[in-house]
């Protein structure tokens, strides 16, 4: 049987939680049956070099803003019809339509769609203008005819992206999304030492900086902490630049709170920083269903997080506190110090739980894979 080839579509391949969720894909696919390459429309993309090693190709792509949306197009189309590609699958959020119109006019049959977010934009009340409603309308009919496939890592972003009548039918798929736990429960019980290892307690958030992630918010959770004269401080790890970046930084200057609120930028070693931590904190306003809170709770951490997305994520072990973005900054301290308080959980029953929820990447490329083997099958 010759190789499965399967395109991926998904922006930059930078550094993130769609593109790590991703990598795990590429790592755990068989590379006997798959053939699985990406586009990108950045110049270095953070995963090139692991990608190319996996035998993966990362294929350069125009971007898709302003003039350069029919260049984007094209470029896609040769990309798709030179590579004799058996699968697309898009996780443009609604973006997707254009690829998937650009897949079957290239001869592609079979066109999967991921939808990985519930919302889009940098407020929960953000209204979009009229070209944006009216672009995100066309895209979304364009998914729904275009799309032989349709695959959510929750609910929310299923119903989201689809709509109610195609969560129902049965080319719909969910499949939630998982990380590497082997990382965190084969050292579950190390104990580090070095940096960040004192007297102080370390809380650990990570996500790009944005809006949407809500570091602001997190700078007054940390300001608390330093008015109640506590030694707890929130390690941020994430990709920084950008004027939200400036703003946090200046919050963090004009509030004093340097010692309180850390920025590490992009980390590798997310489970070392878990494991020197003592809970986890997510105060973002949306997310599809974010990797980084299944990292926490397969690390054990007591986790503190905003009522913003779907409960699928929770473990079901006790771990979770969900709060809502209206509650103070106050009321938000006070359940980090109750989460810090409560401690990590038994190993065991963290090991049950990813395994009943199936949030292992063996687990996730294992569903992935056999949907592209069945569609192919079902020819």
């Amino acid at each position: 049987m010759e190789k499965i080839k399967v395109l991926i579509v998904a922006g930059t391949m930078s550094f993130g939680g769609i593109e790590n969720q991703l990598m795990h894909l590429l790592r755990q696919a068989d590379k006997g049956k798959f053939q699985i390459d990406f586009t990108t429309t950045a110049d270095n993309p953070f995963y090139k070099e692991e990608m190319e090693a996996l035998g993966a190709k990362c294929i350069k792509i125009p971007q898709t803003e302003g003039r350069r949306f029919l260049r984007y197009c094209r470029a896609l189309f040769r990309v798709m019809k030179g590579g004799d590609y058996d699968i697309v699958h898009s996780h443009e959020l609604f973006h997707s339509g254009m690829v998937l119109l650009t897949a079957r006019l290239a001869g592609v049959k079979h066109r999967f769609v991921h939808a990985h977010n519930w919302m889009e934009g940098d407020s929960l009340d953000e209204k979009k203008g009229l070209v944006r409603r009216l672009y995100n309308r066309v895209m979304q009919k364009l998914i729904i005819r275009n799309a032989t496939q349709f695959i959510a890592c929750s609910s929310f972003a299923g119903k989201f992206l689809y709509g109610e009548k195609v969560i129902k039918q049965d080319n719909y798929h969910l499949v939630f999304n998982s990380v590497d736990t082997g990382r965190f429960i084969e050292q579950y019980d190390k104990v580090e030492s070095g940096e960040l290892c004192d007297d102080w307690v370390n809380v650990i958030q990570v996500g790009r900086f944005s809006s949407v992630k809500n570091q602001l918010f997190t700078a007054e959770i940390a300001e608390v902490f330093k008015t109640r004269g506590k030694k707890i401080r929130i390690l941020c790890a994430g990709n920084c630049g950008g004027d939200y970046d400036e703003q946090v930084k200046k919050a963090i200057a004009e509030k004093e709170i340097g010692d309180y609120m850390k920025l590490l930028g992009v980390r590798r070693d997310i489970d070392v920083l878990m494991r020197k931590s003592s809970a986890f904190l997510l105060p973002s306003l949306y997310e599809g269903m974010p990797l980084v809170m299944i990292e926490a709770q397969a690390a054990g951490l007591a986790c503190v997080t905003a009522d913003t997305y779907s409960h699928e994520v929770d473990f079901g072990i006790g771990s979770v506190q969900w709060l809502k973005l209206e509650n103070t900054a106050e009321e938000w301290a006070d359940a980090v110090e109750r989460a810090i308080e409560q401690g990590r959980a038994d190993k065991n029953t963290v090991i049950e739980a990813v395994n009943i929820y199936g949030f292992d990447s063996k687990i996730f490329a294992e569903k992935l894979c056999n949907l592209y083997i069945k569609s192919m099958t079902d020819d």
